[in-house]
């Protein structure tokens, strides 16, 4: 065998695994060492051939770049931690080093969190069940379904303004959206205390129908940490008769009768805009509150003071004629309050 044109040590590589063959003497002659390292110890093995002292430096060399167990030397706990991990990845699947590799990207992208914690979220609002949809979208289905059900026009004039101003602020799936972004959206919006309240209770009757319909997960609370504001008392002024019969005179003949109402009958704002004229004459001295227009939903008799039925005579109408300008005026009040 020729020898003199190999310059010793030869060297294999496979990736970053490094295996070396030196060639020795000894009295009976020449022989072949292939030099190794495993668990930080060197090992080396000798053969009387160089195409075999190759043959094995290329295997030693392929195992060590595989990380084979028997080209590796690993301690007895090491090897229990070493298989421990490979029965956890083997049902994903998936290499143990790529599993290693995806966890360690995973911490290092939340920064200290718990990678179990952030799982558990994103499966609680992303995970089975739940659909994604649009928030303008759920808004839309929301009050298509409040006005099958049959709520109040004014009701759902008032979550469609309110609402409308969520789905502007969010083009984004309802799962996506998250507390600190809704903080953030309240506080833009500047709001006085009783519209903030009022378009918080909006926002959460709107995120438990999104629950129902499987948009959010039941676990969310989306309104954690956002509280309802002190609304501050105001002094209820009060008009002194003269003051009303004042106001009542130079009104116009279509407001007159929903101040009248308002004054004399104690009804509330919403309860006049829904009324007709027929529900003042269907019942001789009362006004008929309709199950469907009272805010309590019972159908209520309200009974006409001699003064209210003076100022109501006094006013135009005809059969079935509705106060057009007074709802008006009621409604630009009504929205000037939630403000």
């Amino acid at each position: 065998m020729k020898t003199k044109t190999e310059k010793f040590p030869l060297t294999v590589r496979r990736g970053s695994s490094v295996v070396k063959i030196y060639r020795e003497e000894k009295p009976s002659g020449a022989y072949f060492r292939v030099s190794f390292y495993k668990g930080g110890k060197r090992c080396g093995l000798n053969f009387a051939d160089l195409d075999a002292a190759k043959g094995e430096a290329d295997a030693k060399a392929a195992q060590l770049s595989r990380g084979d167990l028997d080209a590796l030397h690993i301690t007895g706990r090491d090897r229990l931690v070493y298989g421990r991990a490979l029965e956890a990845v083997r049902p994903l699947e998936m290499p143990l080093d790529a599993a290693a590799l995806e966890f360690a990207e995973a911490k290092k992208i939340l920064n200290g969190f718990s990678l179990i914690e952030a799982a558990r979220f994103y499966m609680r609002h992303h995970g089975r069940g739940i659909k994604p949809k649009l928030v303008a979208e759920a808004v839309a289905e929301m009050i298509a379904a409040k006005t099958e059900k049959g709520v109040s026009a004014a009701y759902v004039a008032d979550l469609r303004y309110r609402l409308g101003t969520l789905a502007e602020a969010f083009h984004c799936n309802v799962n996506a959206i998250v507390p600190d972004d809704l903080r953030a959206f309240f506080d833009a919006l500047s709001l006085a205390p009783r519209g903030f309240n009022n378009m918080l209770g909006s926002i959460r009757t709107f995120f438990a129908f999104a629950q129902e319909r499987s948009w959010l997960a039941r676990e969310a609370d989306l309104l954690a940490g956002i509280e309802k504001r002190r609304e501050r008392a105001v002094p209820v002024e009060i008009f002194t008769p003269a003051e009303m019969a004042e106001l009542l005179t130079h009104s116009s003949a279509d407001l007159r009768p929903g101040l009248a109402l308002a004054a004399f009958a104690g009804l509330r704002a919403e309860e006049i805009l829904r009324l007709d004229w027929a529900d003042v004459e269907r019942r001789p001295g009362f006004i008929e509150i309709a199950a469907d227009k009272a805010k309590t939903a019972a159908r209520r008799l309200v009974p006409i003071a001699p003064n209210l039925a003076q100022w109501l005579a006094v006013s135009e109408r005809s059969a079935g004629r509705v106060w057009r300008h007074s709802k008006a005026w009621f409604f630009e009040s009504v929205r000037g309050d939630m403000k």
